[in-house]
């Protein structure tokens, strides 16, 4: 087991319980949904200082249009019906000479690009010198030793729920897609990081989807505990487990917790992707659509010698296609 430890009133040191432990990966999950806010609206805390793989996001974010390093994730295109006009001169026949209607025709509005930040900087196995921002683990009942294997203990222990919890959980740091504010994973604060997809029409309105990032969860689970660590000398409990304000140089959540939750989310895990089938689950991050106007309504006219229809977009809009931004974990 490397559940970190936490000082047992006076007699000694105790592994934290699963309820001290929802806390902590809460804590983790909300720093690094304030990451991904800043990106996005420049509010909240900006991930400086290494924790942005290539200085411009945070891994695991997404953006509208192509970011240099990061990986395409799909691409949705927004069309629009259009008027059309037929014309035919007149021919002195003694009647009218109008042509046939032209029908309405279609063009492209825009196509939407998507990539995700699938970089990270890499993780050595431990963390050597920097043992004063991991913690402590029973290796036996009369042993302690610094968690210091990233790829077990931090993602074993604390990590991987946080991954879990984000996927199929409160999805408190992950993103969801939708016309207004999303109500999945309990009630909390979701924030509009802008436009994700606009579906125009020619007459009928234009539909604006918006890609929202989970930040927060109205009832904070669990209990506030902190684990110890070692500092050289002696054992003492961790600084804190709620970093609030800009980015801290030493920190046991900015300094071990971020960076291994990092590492995890551009190795393999929160992976998302814009697709046309619907996913099952947790993986639906919610749907857009294209629509377009298939009414048209015909005007005449007649400007000597040349007569004149206008085929105009008209009624209610159908949808062309559907895409979904799916998330895999």
């Amino acid at each position: 087991m490397a559940r970190p430890l936490k000082i047992n009133g006076t007699s000694g040191l105790k592994q934290m319980t699963d309820g001290e432990l929802d806390r902590l990966q809460y804590n983790i999950r909300t720093r690094y949904a304030s990451f991904l806010q800043y990106y996005h609206t420049s509010t909240g805390v900006n991930a400086a200082n290494g924790q942005t793989a290539s200085g411009n996001g945070p891994a695991g974010a997404l953006n509208v249009g192509a970011v240099s390093g990061w990986t395409s994730i799909g691409s949705a295109t927004d069309t629009i019906s259009t008027q059309q006009t037929a014309t035919n001169p007149r021919n002195n026949s003694g009647g009218d000479d109008y042509p046939a209607s032209p029908g309405i025709g279609s063009n492209t509005v825009t196509t939407y690009n998507y990539y995700q930040n699938r970089s990270a900087t890499a993780l050595g196995s431990s963390f050597s010198a920097n043992d004063q921002y991991s913690y402590l683990k029973f290796v036996s009942p009369a042993t302690l030793r610094t968690a210091s294997d990233y790829a077990t203990d931090f993602f074993d222990e604390i990590i991987t729920q946080c991954i879990t919890d984000m996927f199929s959980g409160d999805e408190v740091g992950s993103y969801r897609v939708s016309t207004s504010a999303p109500s999945s994973g309990g009630a909390g604060t979701w924030v509009d990081c802008g436009t994700f997809h606009n579906d125009t029409t020619y007459s009928a309105g234009t539909t604006t989807h918006k890609l929202w990032v989970k930040t927060a969860l109205t009832s904070i689970p669990g209990t506030d505990v902190k684990p110890v660590m070692w500092n050289g000398t002696l054992i003492k409990e961790v600084g804190s487990i709620a970093e609030t304000g800009s980015w801290q140089a030493t920190s046991f959540m900015d300094q071990s917790l971020i960076p291994a939750l990092l590492f995890k989310v551009a190795a393999s895990n929160l992976q998302y992707s814009i697709v046309t089938s619907a996913p099952s689950g947790s993986s639906n991050r919610g749907s857009f659509t294209d629509t377009r106007q298939t009414g048209s309504t015909d005007t005449q006219s007649f400007s000597d010698p040349t007569y004149t229809v206008v085929s105009t977009p008209s009624g209610g809009a159908s949808t062309q296609a559907t895409n979904y931004l799916s998330l895999a974990n």
